[in-house]
């Protein structure tokens, strides 16, 4: 398996610019960012490109908005589509800029007075322009499930169930669903199956240990055996490591998760 991780939740005890290297020093060829925009990161595209590229490393995803809309205004309401498209617009061209070929997207909060049906449906609605813009850049937008129990209430997809429908909906290779163990392992369990259920529409993995978000390695998720049913499935993606060390030593902490995995 092809391992990435999350310099946005490890390596945090290093300014961002040096966890490119340090990843690389650990092993990884492959790290994840969130937001492009005001967040760890507020150079240009060609300059994430050129830390990337100096330190040997490739950076697989963004994140288009935050996961309640507070930033992008989300797709659940449709009152907020134009603010949600600028956002994507903008990250969408940062990523192509930058040859970042993947971006996570998230729906938004529930909304007071619509249904679910009306929710999905502004969803869908909102992601058709959404996918337009990433077919014609060749990036893939990736769906992201979320857990309501302890980090998101109120999120609107809280199953790869209807994440998955929702991918399908859109009838593109460019939409695809991230499968977040941790998230996914909180909201329904039995992590094989569902898996198993929405590959044809998985397009990358997130992991953490659970309960805590820790090392993977901490919990109740046997993740040597979950990584290796889905390498048996035929997914030959990369694998994301977005948790949070408990360790003192982050290095340390990333350095024995890697040890413990396939």
């Amino acid at each position: 398996m092809k391992y990435g991780l999350c310099i946005e939740m490890a390596l945090t005890d290093i300014p961002f610019e040096q966890r490119f290297k340090a990843a690389a020093d650990l092993g990884l060829e492959f790290i994840e960012m969130w937001f492009v925009k005001d967040f760890s990161f507020n150079g240009t595209p060609e300059e994430l490109a050129k830390l990337a590229s100096d330190a040997g490393v490739k950076i697989t995803n963004t994140v288009i908005g935050a996961p309640d809309g507070s930033i992008g205004g989300g797709l659940t309401n449709p009152v907020n589509r134009s603010q949600w498209l600028d956002r994507a617009k903008m990250t969408i061209d940062f990523n192509k800029a930058a040859g970042i070929p993947m971006s996570i997207v998230c729906t938004g909060n529930t909304i007071d007075g619509m249904s679910e049906a009306q929710m999905t449906e502004s969803v869908i609605e909102g992601l058709k322009p959404t996918v337009e813009m990433a077919e014609a850049a060749g990036i893939t937008l990736l769906l992201e499930p979320l857990n309501t129990s302890y980090d998101h209430e109120g999120y609107f997809v809280d199953n790869s169930t209807k994440g998955a429908e929702i991918c399908r909906a859109l009838k593109s290779e460019r939409m695809k669903l991230i499968y977040d163990c941790y998230h996914m392992q909180i909201m329904e369990g039995d992590l094989v199956k569902h898996i198993e259920k929405s590959l044809d529409v998985i397009g990358h993995f997130h992991s953490a240990g659970v309960p805590g978000r820790n090392e993977l390695f901490k919990g109740e998720t046997n993740y040597p055996f979950v990584i290796d049913q889905i390498e048996k499935m035929g997914y030959d993606g990369v694998f994301g490591l977005e948790y949070e060390p408990s360790m003192k030593k982050q290095k340390d902490s990333v350095k024995r998760v890697l040890e413990r995995l396939p």
